[in-house]
This record gives structure tokens, C-alpha cells and sequence, in this order.
């Protein structure tokens, strides 16, 4: 198999992973009020919120400036999150890795916040189930 061929086929299976991978509401959060009201608190209590050099003002993709990539994939992790689709310890791992870093007090902390602010009666899955 020439490289051109690898390339081209890796990249499909790692395009088939992350879209499988994704959060259950990930492509129809309009309906996900409840978790809406999660991102809502956590953006007016979890303030300064910093993940790695990303500082969202708003937890929306307007705030992450040219990191929305980053942003994209921290709102799924967030919506796993949610959704006890992970577990609040794999939800740290993850957004610390994007962040690349274990020891950042400002993702640290953000972190800690966003976790202590789960609901405890969090739902195991979106409003309408999952994709349709």
C-alpha cells in the first residue's frame, strides 16, 4: 500500500471513530435543556474558565477564538460528561489533554468547578435518545 493510500485510509477510520465517539446530543443540543442549564451555571459560576490557553468568557464557540477545534472537543466531553456517558475522573483526563498538560492550576481549577456543578440527578442520556 503506497503512502497516498495509508494517508487517505487512516484518515477515514479516524473520521468514522470521532464521529462514533461523539456525544449522544452532540448534533441536536437545541433540545438538551437540562444540559443547557449545566453549561449556563457553569459559565456564570465557573468563572475565570480556562482550558490550557483557551479562556471562554461565554461556553460557547464564540469565546474560544481560534481554538474551536479545542472547543468542540471539550463540549463533547462536557456532554459525556452529562450524560454519565464518562466518568467525572475520564472527563479530567480528557480535558486535560487537550489542555496537554496534568498541572495547570487555571485548567485545574476550571475542571474542579465544572465537575462540582454536575447535578446530581444527571439524566443517562439526552432528551429524544440517542441519534437519530
Amino acid at each position: 500500500m503506497n503512502s497516498r493510500m495509508l494517508a487517505a485510509w487512516s484518515g477515514a477510520v479516524l473520521a468514522t471513530a470521532t464521529l462514533a465517539a461523539c456525544a449522544p446530543d452532540a448534533w441536536q443540543n437545541y433540545k438538551a435543556t437540562g444540559y443547557n442549564d449545566y453549561l449556563s451555571l457553569v459559565q456564570a459560576q465557573c468563572q475565570p474558565l480556562w482550558i490550557g490557553e483557551m479562556q471562554l468568557q461565554q461556553f460557547d464557540l464564540s469565546s474560544a477564538g481560534g481554538q474551536g477545534g479545542t472547543f468542540d472537543m471539550l463540549l463533547d466531553a462536557t456532554s459525556r460528561m452529562f450524560y454519565n456517558r464518562i466518568t467525572p475522573g475520564e472527563f479530567r483526563t480528557s480535558v486535560q489533554s487537550l489542555a496537554m498538560t496534568t498541572n495547570d492550576p487555571r485548567t485545574n481549577r476550571s475542571i474542579d468547578c465544572m465537575i462540582s456543578k454536575l447535578p446530581a440527578d444527571r439524566p443517562q442520556q439526552p432528551p429524544g435518545g440517542i441519534l437519530r
